[in-house]
């Protein structure tokens, strides 16, 4: 009689360990998540960045080569300089975009071998570097 009193004051539920686990567990994959929305965000950044440099890059081609004169090379100069607002006054641009992940402005530079460079804070994001030099640059990076 004294053990069927004691099995039915047993409840079903979790002890305090069990909960205590759970909890635990809940807020490491958080944190987890939370590292990888950063990533995300930084991503997206960067990517934008690459898209709005392209972009310059596009608009910076035409303007040279509709105005050949105003980016004519002396003997002793190798790169020039584009302003983005002579883009933009121009009419090859409608505002004057920044960096999303440097926080800068674009400098574009036009080299005597007719290359366009797009930078921002010193970092190229036109043309695109591969992702071998990225790693290379940044070991700290994992995907």
């Amino acid at each position: 009689m004294k053990f069927k009193s004691l099995q039915k004051k047993k409840r079903a539920g979790f002890t305090l360990v069990e909960m205590v686990i759970v909890v635990t567990i809940l807020g490491i994959l958080s944190g987890i998540g939370f590292m990888q929305f950063g990533n995300v965000q930084e991503t997206s950044r960067k990517n934008a960045d690459y898209v709005a440099a392209a972009n310059l890059a596009t608009a910076s081609s035409l303007y040279i080569s509709e105005y050949p004169n105003d980016v004519q090379f002396s003997k002793e100069e190798d790169v020039k300089n584009i302003e983005v607002s002579t883009l933009k006054n121009k009419g090859y641009i409608n505002y004057e975009p920044t960096s999303q992940s440097e926080r800068k402005r674009f400098d574009i530079k036009l080299l005597k071998s007719g290359e366009i460079q797009v930078l921002s804070n010193g970092k190229t994001f036109y043309p695109k570097q591969e992702e071998a030099e990225d790693k290379a640059n940044n070991p700290d990076d994992t995907k």
